[in-house]
């Protein structure tokens, strides 16, 4: 096969079954036969075994796109293809190219084992959540000060630019919609047919909870001076424009509550514990007693490369 366009016509049939296959989730076996010739052959349990190197919640999106998936089809055969070539050549009997494959598949297992371990830790932990959530509750009491907030008020706001640098037009056009606004004219409604905020579609307005820090100071000394419900204020000038601000609630500076944090703290430990799972294995590898390092044979092999790496260097040239 000299190149992926020659692979276009017998894999496209059974790409077309694949992904009916993947898209309705109904069953196949994993020895049906996406591609085969003379030389070789790729079956449903090759793709899958690569398929699985990819995150579970990308797999079925991955075989979505008709494109990519006979893409990564075609490059699996090229593979296998290639791989019997070198076979028949007898490229795997070569030494060093054979340690290499050995080597490659030390490193997938140890890959497995690894994520066997973190799966073991991660299962255990969420065993053990009642032990843990204890855990957090006195780190949460410990840290209280890190979980501080300050005071913060919900807002919602009409924005109007200053275009051409015309701010007078600006302003009466603000002075306008506040009217309407003050006159019972509903709020988010006004806002997302006269504010030139760009997230007007999606929140009509509506800025939710922040503290004074977070936006323009202008804005927010203005709407945290306001303290009735449903208050509109009258345009207030900002770097961005003139906004007509709707104050909704004030929260009093506090600290966030053991509930809120809790899903944040619990994930920190649940990582830590897989994280120490890792260390614990990495420990017991080499607190085996059996394990022996020829420290001189390292050493050696440190040596050589170095004077290799000297010679190798161009020499200053020597002054007269």
């Amino acid at each position: 096969m000299n190149s992926t366009k020659s692979l276009a016509r017998p894999l496209a049939v059974a790409l077309t079954a694949l992904v009916v296959v993947s898209t309705h989730t109904l069953a196949r076996e994993p020895t049906e036969v996406i591609a085969e010739s003379a030389r070789a052959r790729l079956t449903v349990a090759d793709y899958e075994a690569e398929l699985a190197k990819l995150p579970p919640s990308s797999r079925a999106e991955f075989a979505a796109s008709e494109l990519r998936l006979k893409q990564y089809l075609d490059n699996l055969y090229i593979a296998r293809a290639l791989a019997a070539d070198a076979r028949a050549e007898g490229l795997d009997k070569d030494p060093v190219l054979a340690r290499q494959i050995a080597t490659q598949v030390d490193k997938l297992l140890a890959q497995a084992q690894v994520e066997r371990i973190e799966a073991a830790a991660a299962a255990d932990f969420d065993k053990a959540a009642d032990k843990y959530t204890a855990r957090v509750r006195e780190l949460y009491q410990v840290n209280l000060a890190k979980y501080a907030v300050p005071e913060r008020v919900r807002a919602a706001h009409i924005l109007v630019k200053i275009k051409e640098g015309n701010r007078d037009a600006a302003l009466a056009k603000a002075t306008e919609i506040r009217a309407k606004a003050v006159a019972g004219a509903e709020f988010a409604q006004l806002a997302r047919e006269f504010s030139d905020d760009p997230t007007v579609s999606r929140n009509g307005g509506e800025l939710g909870f922040f503290d004074a820090k977070t936006m323009d100071p202008a804005f927010s000394s203005a709407a945290f001076a306001m303290t009735r419900k449903g208050e509109i204020s009258a345009p207030v000038l900002s770097k961005f424009g003139y906004h007509i601000i709707l104050f909704e609630e004030r929260r009093p500076a506090g600290a966030r509550s053991f509930e809120e944090v809790k899903p944040e703290l619990m994930a920190d430990q649940k990582t830590k514990a897989i994280a120490d799972a890792r260390a614990e294995a990495t420990r017991r590898i080499f607190s085996d007693p059996t394990l022996k390092v020829n420290a001189e044979l390292i050493g050696r092999i440190h040596n050589e490369a170095a004077a290799r790496s000297d010679s190798s260097k161009p020499t200053a040239p020597v002054k007269p």
